[in-house]
């Protein structure tokens, strides 16, 4: 079929959910039109935000990196890692659509942190490439990747990364200035603001639609939100890739009362996704396995502004998850299930200033998780608890235009596996780890609008119950895996240096990065086979390794007219004690450009991607071909009864090319989606 056809086609698919959309946000804007004057919270944008310090002389020369509302919604897809695939050192680790999460400077697993409205995520996306992350990118008012000293904060791990999504669920007011009447005093009628967007497309035919309402009542605010997705069998340039579907819901509620010095905030999210894993290959379940998952949170914060510093506050959260995961080998047999309950308790100090320090953030966290499996499963049920203290502060250096941001995490983690007819006995151990990680970034201007940053650090990690405890097949993984309960913790040393050029025409970076693991955990192919299963056999063993990469971005800062963006990023590992060979599972070169046209409300632009062949490979690992896409875009925004719109459509993938990601347990068997047109439909009020 041509691409002029499909588009055709796609677009009359389409067509009745854009005309319910649009009727929609007409109605809700006239509604809400006789109820609200202006809306002063900004509880209604999307954000996606890639920082490395906070407070620091580049702040105020980072609003180039700050992709707000327009610009995120142009990149929305199917999932948060497919969002942010082209932001700089970022790649995806997959099993189908919808099993994807981020991988950062070629670090996966636990060594990538997700977190909501600053708490942890909540799912087991971390411990197996099967395995979703939880939650849906269509309600994210904001993505954020943060990266060096400013990890400390939520992560021990600062060789890789946190990704930060903020839903916004407890609508907490912003705060005012000393002096200031509070909004609630401010403006005595009521305030509210909603928002819907759809989202379709034909590589993954079906939809997705959150709809949302934010009120603020005489100091009470309230926020209510609906979210579904409903999306087919993956295209792909090969065919039809069987059973990908993906069925997401989410409802989240969420309220704040503010009262003198005192904000405190309650909200509750549901999450429900079914989605598929494919199979019918060597190696693979006959028939796939199908995926049903639930996620509750339960969080509760609370802040404190003193009155001689409104800048100053403490936080305190408390969140509880409840996490339920059943893999389906048929609609009657039940092949692994996973049942979680985590407690979290997080304590922060924001301080302005004092003496010689400015953006000062310390805490403490400490979390109880309770994992127990079921199924054709063989690692036993397992309480872990880990207790930490966090401090990230910047301050002044002694040469002119220098400043220096310091952070560091002490804490430890304990595991207390219980005995389990299933489990090897043998490996039933109590472990307890001590942990500790530290960084230091030094930011000097080098001259007007250049800056060199040089961020040091130690990194460190905990092994996970799997990488402990785990000791059989994982179908859906189509892995038989074996970890080690006499594994010590893992560490390393590392840097990065990196050079920005802030222009009046054009903004650039440049980085590289370096990393000295001690005892790298990862599972590694061992060669063999579990032949009562027919499974390869994965061992989690922890060597001696060294990371190394570089990336670079360019982008023009001119608001209207020509627009230009460029991205690359490269990493490579080496295990030392096997003649430096090359580390598993690591991304290829991988080049992301556009150029685009912006007028006042339309813009119109052209992108490529392409990668590198993957020919650095691991024993046992398999070789990777390069490709080279292009795509497409045209938008449009406007505002009409106080109400904003956009209609962003997108093709990716236009000629319909054979992409195979390296970090997919597919590649071998079906290519990537192929060609694809989206469109997304957002109304604000």
């Amino acid at each position: 079929m041509s691409m002029k056809a499909e588009i055709t086609i796609t677009s009359t698919i389409m067509n009745s959910t854009l005309i319910r959309a649009a009727m929609g946000s007409l109605l809700l804007g006239g509604f809400l039109h006789s109820f609200a004057q202006e809306f002063i919270q900004d509880l209604g944008y999307s954000t996606v935000v890639a920082e490395q310090s906070s407070e620091t002389i580049l702040d105020g020369l980072r609003e180039d990196e700050v992709l707000k509302a327009q610009k995120l919604d142009r990149k929305i897809s199917t999932t948060i890692a497919e969002t942010i695939k082209n932001e700089p050192d970022i790649a995806i680790r997959s099993m189908g659509p919808a099993a994807a999460r981020p991988v950062i400077k070629g670090l996966s697993g636990s060594h990538v942190t997700l977190t909501e409205d600053g708490s942890f995520c909540g799912d087991m996306s971390a411990t197996s490439p099967d395995h979703a992350v939880a939650s849906e990118v269509l309600t994210a008012h904001k993505l954020r990747i943060v990266r060096g000293p400013q990890i400390l904060s939520h992560s021990f791990a600062t060789a890789g990364g946190v990704i930060q999504v903020e839903h916004n669920d407890i609508p907490f007011e912003i705060a005012q200035p000393q002096g200031a009447p509070t909004q609630s005093a401010a403006v005595s009628n009521i305030q509210i603001h909603g928002y819907i967007t759809d989202y379709a497309e034909s590589g993954q035919p079906g939809f997705a639609t959150v709809v949302g309402v934010n009120g603020n009542i005489h100091g009470l605010s309230l926020k209510g939100e609906l979210s579904a997705r409903n999306m087919g069998d993956m295209q792909t340039p090969n065919g039809t890739l069987k059973n990908t579907e993906i069925k997401n819901k989410s409802i989240a509620v969420g309220a704040a009362y503010s009262f003198e010095r005192f904000h405190l905030g309650a909200s509750f999210r549901t999450f429900n996704s079914n989605y598929g894993i494919p199979g019918g290959f060597i190696g693979g379940h006959p028939n796939g396995v199908d995926i049903e998952l639930s996620k509750r949170d339960l969080t509760l914060r609370g802040l404190y502004l003193p009155a001689q510093k409104s800048s100053d506050t403490l936080s305190v959260t408390f969140r509880l998850n409840q996490y339920h995961h059943t893999e389906y080998e048929t609609k009657e047999y039940v092949g692994a299930e996973f049942a979680v309950n985590q407690e979290n308790v997080r304590i922060e100090k924001f301080i302005a200033q004092s003496g010689p320090f400015f953006g000062i953030h310390f805490g403490g966290e400490f979390d109880i998780r309770s994992v127990e499996m079921g199924g054709y499963v063989f690692t036993p049920p397992t309480n872990s608890y880990t207790a930490s203290l966090f401090s990230v502060a910047s301050l002044n250096g002694w040469r002119d235009g220098l400043e220096i941001t310091l952070s560091a995490r002490l804490g430890g983690a304990f595991f207390r596996p219980q005995e389990s007819i299933v489990a090897d006995k043998d490996a039933i151990e109590d472990r307890n780890f001590a942990l500790w990680a530290i960084a230091a970034e030094f930011s000097q201007r080098v001259a007007p609008g250049k800056f060199l940053t040089l961020n040091v650090f130690r990194t460190t990690r905990a092994p996970t119950i799997e990488e402990l405890y785990n000791q059989g097949p994982h179908l859906a993984a189509y892995t038989y895996e074996r970890g080690n309960h006499k594994l010590d913790a893992e560490s390393g040393y590392g840097a990065e240096l990196e050079f920005r050029d802030y222009g009046e025409i054009i903004n650039w970076r440049a980085a590289v990065h370096s990393t000295w693991f001690l005892n790298y955990l990862a599972p590694r192919a061992t060669g063999d086979t579990n032949w009562s299963q027919i499974l390869p056999i994965y061992q989690v063993s922890g060597d001696d390794a060294l990371l190394m990469g570089a990336s670079a971005s360019v982008e023009t800062v001119a608001e209207t007219g020509f627009y230009a963006q460029a991205g690359a990023s490269y990493v490579c590992g080496f295990y030392q004690n096997e003649n430096w060979s090359d580390m598993p599972q690591i991304p290829p070169f991988k080049f992301h450009g556009e150029i685009a046209y912006l007028w006042t409300h339309v813009r119109t632009g052209i992108n490529t991607e392409f990668a590198l062949a993957q020919n650095r490979l691991d024993r046992y690992e398999e070789r990777t071909p390069g490709y080279a896409t292009f795509g497409a875009s045209l938008e449009f925004h406007w505002s009409l009864t106080l109400a904003n719109y956009s209609i962003i459509l997108r093709g990716d993938n236009l000629f319909n090319a054979d992409v195979r990601n390296h970090l997919s347990r597919l590649k071998s068997v079906m290519p990537e989606k192929g060609r694809n047109v989206s469109i997304l439909a957002k109304a604000e009020f």
